[in-house]
């Protein structure tokens, strides 16, 4: 993973404005899989999660499989992998003491690649 990246996203999620995130990383999301050939898009906070989305210039198929292979291996444990009604790919992994990761994945519309929305829960 590439480190400064994650630092990016880290101090860019926890708020440079006047008021401070509803939910803080850590409690949603402390394990962030950042999707190959991505730029950060977008980043929504709540007062129980938080949802970032990406673009990621490799197909869904691509960014499905690198997904398939992070979440299968320890400590994480790929619990459901399906797809939904438009062919976009749905994945749920848990990792022992963290919050549960949702990761879609679809297609760009009217161009190349991937849009991957990563979620994260605080788990009460």
């Amino acid at each position: 993973m590439r480190p400064t990246l994650l630092l990016a996203i880290a101090l860019g999620l926890s708020g440079c404005g006047d008021s401070p995130p509803k939910v803080k990383l850590s409690e949603t999301m402390p394990a962030i899989i950042i999707p190959p050939q991505s730029t950060l898009l977008s980043k929504e906070i709540g007062d129980e999660a938080l949802k970032m989305r990406f673009r990621s210039e490799l197909e869904p198929g691509a960014v499905a499989d690198y997904y398939r292979g992070v979440l299968s291996t320890a400590p994480w444990r790929l619990v459901n992998d399906a797809r939904d009604a438009t062919g976009g790919v749905a994945l749920y992994a848990e990792r022992p003491g963290s919050p549960p990761l949702w990761v879609m994945i679809s297609k760009a519309s009217g161009a190349t690649g991937s849009f991957v929305d990563l979620a994260g829960a605080k788990v009460k």
